[in-house]
């Protein structure tokens, strides 16, 4: 099956995804007059692409509809305005789009949805992470230390040293219990401030 993509609206314009409204600004105004100059001979192209140019700049100089659009294009299956060139493509996206009963904006709702919780997931795991290996390396060195500098008691015979000593069990149970509180206070705390991050 032949594969048509179309050209987004950033490679219309020939401005990479960070660009500023103002480059945006800046490239559609010499494009325009570039373009504008070809419509004199009548070119039935240069018309077209003056369109294309326009919804472009129309949709990328707005704050609110270019961040809908950069969630379009971050969906796996991208079809610009829902229609593809391909008619393949288009009927492959009907039967999707019919078996799951849900139209593409949809799908795409919960793609995006899907993708900001699997990124929650994933921040979380990755701070996880970093406290339970900052603990482990915090044991393993309370242990290097009491084997190398302090002595053991001479009353006690060595067979009867305990290496799970009082001070392991200790570090565990404080170590434990500073996870509960890591996990489930304070980072959910954490976790809200980073939404309101995004939605600011």
């Amino acid at each position: 099956m032949a594969w048509t993509k179309r050209e987004t609206y950033y490679e219309i314009l020939g401005i990479p995804r960070h660009a500023t409204r103002e480059m945006i600004e800046e490239v559609y105004t010499s494009e325009i007059a570039f373009w504008k100059l070809l419509t004199t001979s009548g070119s039935i192209e240069a018309k077209e692409k003056i369109l294309e140019l326009t919804k472009a700049y129309l949709t990328l100089s707005d704050p609110d509809g270019r961040k809908r659009y950069d969630k379009e294009l971050d969906f796996t299956f991208v079809l610009l305005d829902g229609k593809a060139k391909d008619p393949e493509i288009e009927e492959a996206y009907d039967v999707y789009r019919l078996a799951h009963k849900k139209s593409y904006h949809e799908i795409l709702n919960e793609f995006s949805k899907f993708r900001e919780e699997m990124g929650e997931t994933l921040w979380i795991l990755k701070k996880t992470t970093i406290y339970l290996v900052g603990n482990l390396l915090l044991y393993a060195g309370i242990v290097l230390y009491r084997s190398f500098f302090i002595q053991p008691s001479q009353t006690t015979a060595p067979n009867e040293q305990n290496p799970f000593d009082t001070v392991s069990l200790f570090f565990l149970c404080f170590s434990f219990f500073g996870y509960l509180c890591f996990r489930f206070l304070y980072l959910p705390k954490q976790l809200e401030k980073r939404r309101l991050q995004k939605l600011g």
